[in-house]
């Protein structure tokens, strides 16, 4: 172990074996040619990446609604999910990879940034390479990790992911009073924002938790200063992107609110199957979802280590704390009207008791990496239990296993199980079955000639009494526009309350032309993001001129 630890100082030999380690992963669960087993929400995951893709193609670089999805009638992904990090994969698409490959790759890359993150924060919490190795490992290898990743696909949670480690080294350094870098948590805290909403609620719950139990360490000038200016930073960074999401959710009503899918005090389980399923390492079920073998041995034995000795108090109690809250004996039917609810799964809270558990193992209080061949043991068994849980996921359902092919035949229609950001006057059901893209006015009340109907643009003529209205094949969203050409006149395209489409009220004679643009929010957004990321970079600039 002492040779390989001394190679992997060589960053070509680390990142050699964390590539390998990526594709072993994925490999887990794909080891039938020209087969993929694709679970959970994958289906809408790869449209996200068509849809950004066919974007790039109409030379719309920042898309905000995509007319790709369902049919035509656009769906605003890139308005309400994150599509930063799906670039990469974007232009793989636009440059003709086979969706496939795009997305197996997407997943190698994931796991790659996961590995190189975690040991990078390792690092900045001072691990030798052994321990530090330790630390990425396990957190990556974690149960409920790899349950995301091979039986949700919960791709933008996963990416948030990549950046929780920094979280956590940034707020241990904050608290021994190293200050001057609270960049590094504002790099964190920006890539979990761009990639996964409810990440981000839940880091910042983290980091809340972590500093008023620590306040006696962070009540102090340079420790609020600088988190002040991380989250001052962090904010502008992520500006362009949330500031739109409250314009759209101000003007109207979405299913995520009025029709919800997921009701967090039913996703619990009872105490006893949490420790049970936990203990066993169980596959992934809604009933089933645990942190895993290892991870909960090792919350076990340093949370009584931790409670006898005094050592890392508030992590521990998080840990803790955040494992109950999992289980039926945390309130959450209490709190199903609160801000917490938007945390939709509890379980989710398990990706950060096995970086809080990481740490513990890897700190090795109890010196059990002292003893020979015990490191070895660890990593190499914890590949073993990745193996098998990848095995036994794709043995429990072996109807998720997909042909290459089929991957090239996903319906524009299938935008994520809750239909989250559709109009809440919308029924899907019935936009599911494909009809035809067609105009909807009283033919008594306006003609209409010369149709134009595009996943880009609606066109036509008309020639209209007063305020004739007409209803267009476009789920409504801020920001549709109206532009006539001719003497009549198009009111701006409004919601249908009856079934959440864009109407429009046209009167005199003209052609109309409508198309989404960016509404004054969004462009503001856009202005402050990339004002502070300029900021940033004369931050680094002018560092680097000091460091000369």
């Amino acid at each position: 172990m002492h040779n390989l630890t001394k190679k992997l100082h060589q960053r070509k030999y680390l990142y050699t074996l964390f590539l390998i380690i990526s594709i072993l992963i994925v490999l887990f669960v794909n080891l039938r040619p020209g087969f993929v087993f694709a679970t959970g929400d994958y289906r809408y995951h790869i449209n996200r990446i068509e849809a950004l893709a066919t974007a790039i193609q109409h030379f719309n670089f920042l898309p905000k609604v995509d007319e790709f999805f369902s049919g035509g009638l656009g769906y605003a992904s890139s308005l309400f999910y994150p599509d930063l990090f799906l670039y990469p994969a974007a232009i793989l698409r636009v440059l003709g990879v086979p969706i496939v490959v795009t997305y197996l790759l997407t997943q190698v890359g994931i796991n790659f940034l996961t590995l190189t993150v975690t040991f990078l924060a390792g690092k900045r919490l001072h691990f030798s390479t052994k321990n530090n190795l330790i630390f990425t490992f396990v957190y990556v290898l974690s149960s409920y990790r790899l349950q995301v990743l091979y039986s949700r696909h919960d791709i933008g949670e996963l990416m948030g992911m990549i950046f929780f480690p920094l979280v956590l080294s940034e707020l241990i350094n904050l608290k021994k009073g190293n200050t001057k870098e609270w960049y590094v948590l504002t790099f964190a805290m920006v890539g979990i924002g761009l990639s996964h909403i409810i990440s981000l609620f839940m880091m910042v719950c983290f980091a809340a938790m972590y500093v008023i139990l620590n306040l006696k360490y962070f009540w102090d000038k340079d420790r609020i200063m600088a988190i002040v200016k991380a989250a001052i930073v962090s904010i502008g960074l992520v500006f362009g992107f949330y500031a739109p999401i409250l314009e759209q959710m101000a003007d109207q009503q979405f299913t995520l609110k009025t029709d919800p899918l997921i009701f967090i005090y039913q996703q619990t389980q009872s105490f006893t199957d949490l420790v049970s399923h936990s203990f066993s390492n169980q596959v992934f079920h809604a009933s089933t979802v645990n942190v895993g073998f290892v991870v909960f041995v090792g919350l076990v034995v340093y949370s009584i280590y931790n409670l006898i000795k005094r050592k890392n108090i508030s992590l521990t109690l998080i840990a803790l704390f955040m494992f109950i809250s999992c289980s039926d004996w945390f309130p959450w039917y209490q709190l199903r009207d609160t801000l917490f609810s938007a945390f939709q799964f509890p379980w989710r809270f398990f990706s950060v008791i096995s970086l809080i558990v990481a740490y513990f193992i890897a700190n090795d209080d109890l010196h059990i990496f002292d003893i020979k061949y015990t490191t070895p043991v660890l990593l190499i068994g914890m590949l073993i239990l990745s193996f098998a849980l990848g095995q036994f996921t794709v043995q429990a359902s072996p109807w998720r296993i997909n042909s290459y092919q089929s991957y090239n035949q996903i319906s524009s229609y299938l935008i994520g199980a809750g239909h989250e950001y559709l109009p809440s006057e919308v029924n899907y059901d019935d936009v599911k079955e494909n009809k035809a893209r067609t105009l909807d006015y009283d033919s008594k009340q306006i003609k209409i000639s010369n149709q134009k109907i595009t996943k880009n643009i609606i066109k036509f003529k008309f020639d209209a009494k007063n305020k004739s209205k007409v209803v267009l094949p476009l789920f409504y969203y801020k920001g549709y526009q109206a532009n006539v050409s001719g003497d009549g006149h198009s009111t701006v395209p409004a919601l249908n309350k009856q079934n959440g489409y864009a109407q429009i009220k046209l009167s005199g004679s003209g052609t109309v032309v409508v198309q989404y643009h960016y509404t004054t929010i969004q462009k503001i957004g856009l202005a402050v993001s990339l004002a502070t990321a300029g900021y940033c970079g004369y931050l680094i600039w002018r560092r680097r001129q000091s460091i000369d």
